[in-house]
């Protein structure tokens, strides 16, 4: 299981911002830091009303490269995800070690290309997509050489709300695609993340911010320090919960109390040497013993060898093989 903390261009350009967003996402026990690597153009034309707002968010090499050093320090894995050819060549610059493709460019054939070209590996949000398109953006990267390609079940509304978000798709993603898969979140909180890890998930992505209060970007849909190191929490419990159905029956932990848990049959009263025993005289109570529950009905017809005790558990040598 890795978990991601999107960090985006929730720094909003301010390289302090994007400093401390590392150091809390590496301290709440992400495995990734993400950011977006792009300049306004490579994604709205310039007379967008937005092309200001995302202006503010870029980054260049040298701050990628600080970046990189401040993630590499805080031993946590710096991760980008390129819009564009030029973004490819910075990143190539900066050494990341693999890419992620955002939902909006799983049709974008091109940018896939370059960057399966890398030979690198490819996480692959599908936000937005059809099967089909899903599957000719793998069968691009595929063919280009890159690296493993992971899926990324997204939702690409922000907020997403809990009725759309259909979290069985992680199942269908890898059944159809025989590849690893998880989910790109968001929803606001940590439950979707979660509620992801118990449909398959092996890759968690979260928005990641300081405050959830701050207006704009993305900081309302996502995850605060307390809440992601919550969620690296309940993730590491969880994984710890599922261990390993392949041994589990070969070497169980609770095996050990079968003796003390299981019942067994004892003598409810005091039987004598040759005595007839009766299904009156038998009582099956902890701890287990030679006969069980299952056995007491053959014993009923019986005759003692030697005296039993009142509550003595019976045991084989106290019994006169054959019926009565």
């Amino acid at each position: 299981m890795r978990i991601i903390a999107e960090i985006g261009f929730n720094h909003e350009g301010k390289m302090d911002d994007a400093a401390a967003l590392i150091r809390a996402a590496a301290d709440a026990g992400a495995d990734v830091v993400k950011f977006q690597t792009f300049a306004a153009t490579d994604i709205v034309l310039p007379s967008s009303p937005h092309v200001q707002a995302i202006q503010a968010g870029e980054l260049d090499l040298a701050q990628h490269r600080t970046l990189k050093e401040l993630a590499d320090a805080a031993g946590v894995e710096f991760m980008s995800t390129p819009f564009g050819p030029r973004c490819v060549d910075l990143l190539e610059q900066v050494g990341v070690s693999e890419y992620k493709i955002a939902s909006m460019d799983v049709t974008n054939l091109p940018l896939l290309r370059l960057i399966a070209a890398t030979g690198k590996p490819v996480i692959l949000s599908t936000g937005m997509a059809v099967l089909s398109e899903i599957a000719l953006a793998l069968e691009t990267l595929e063919a280009n050489g890159a690296g493993q390609v992971s899926l990324l079940h997204c939702l690409s509304d922000y907020p997403a709300r809990a009725e759309q978000l259909n979290l069985s798709v992680l199942g269908l993603l890898h059944e159809t695609f025989g590849v690893p898969v998880g989910y790109s979140d968001h929803f606001p909180g940590i439950d979707a993340c979660i509620a992801a890890y118990f449909h398959g998930a092996e890759i968690i992505e979260t928005h990641f911010t300081l405050d959830t209060t701050i207006p704009g970007g993305d900081h309302a849909h996502s995850a605060d320090p307390a809440m992601l190191r919550r969620l690296v929490d309940s993730i590491a419990l969880f994984e710890t919960m599922r261990g390993d159905a392949g041994t589990f029956f070969r070497n169980r932990p609770d095996r050990a109390n079968a003796v003390p848990y299981r019942r067994g049959v004892h003598a409810s009263r005091p039987i004598k040497a040759g005595e007839v025993i009766g299904e009156a005289d038998l009582m099956c109570c902890r701890p287990e013993q030679e006969f069980g529950p299952a056995d007491a009905g053959r014993l009923v017809g019986l005759r003692a060898g030697r005296d039993i005790a009142a509550y003595a558990p019976v045991l084989h040598d106290d019994l006169v093989a054959g019926k009565a």
